[in-house]
């Protein structure tokens, strides 16, 4: 019976030397965990707009993209997207009786890589700078060919840059961001466009 009063005492005087979490150097609520860092895939789901035509911007559009990337240590990223927006009811070929020889509304898809690079402005929060290089497909064409015929696909590249801001969430494995990114396409028969996306986005961080 001694011996375990003995134990007990002992014990106690052990929890009382270590005294409350912040005499331990612990916050009371606990330690912060770093955020997740490593091969991520994510979602956005914003609005496109093409710029230049007849209308000089074409009607806001929705724009759905898909990632999959991969961060380098705290602030850098590599990665590959697939975009895919809209123009509406903006001429690139008008004619002179203000009708449009091509297609005034078709849809862009974009299939490129790029990489970011960020900089800390609040806690678990990065303002980084993008750029981005790849594929574009108009479809129908915005042009014609040297027959006169409308064009099913238009391929052709593109590169751009822009913006964007990452939050590191409190839930495991996700994070929140935004992206206003400036594309120029270059395509086949002498056809240009610029546009513009702002894409709220969603990460997930395995």
């Amino acid at each position: 019976m001694s011996l375990l009063l003995a134990a007990l005492l002992a014990a106690a005087a052990a929890q009382v030397d270590q005294g409350p979490a912040e005499h331990r150097g612990e916050p009371a609520n606990g330690v912060d965990e770093p955020p997740r860092r490593g091969t991520f895939v994510e979602t956005s789901f914003g609005v496109f707009t093409a710029l230049g035509g007849s209308a000089g911007s074409s009607n806001p559009q929705y724009f759905l993209g898909l990632t999959l990337g991969r961060e380098i240590a705290e602030r850098a990223a590599v990665f590959a997207s697939l975009g895919v927006g809209a123009t509406s009811a903006s001429c690139y070929l008008p004619a002179t009786n203000g009708s449009c020889l091509a297609a005034d509304s078709f849809a862009v898809t974009f299939l490129e890589a790029g990489a970011s690079y960020g900089f800390p402005v609040l806690l678990r929060t990065l303002l980084s700078l993008k750029l981005v290089a790849g594929y574009t497909d108009l479809s129908p064409g915005p042009v014609v060919t040297s027959n006169g015929n409308v064009p099913d696909h238009v391929p052709g590249f593109h590169f751009g840059g822009g913006v964007s801001a990452d939050y590191d969430t409190h839930l495991d494995h996700f994070a929140i961001g935004m992206d206003l990114l400036l594309r120029y396409t270059m395509a086949r028969y002498s056809m240009t466009m610029p546009s513009v996306t702002f894409t709220p986005r969603i990460r997930y961080v395995f």
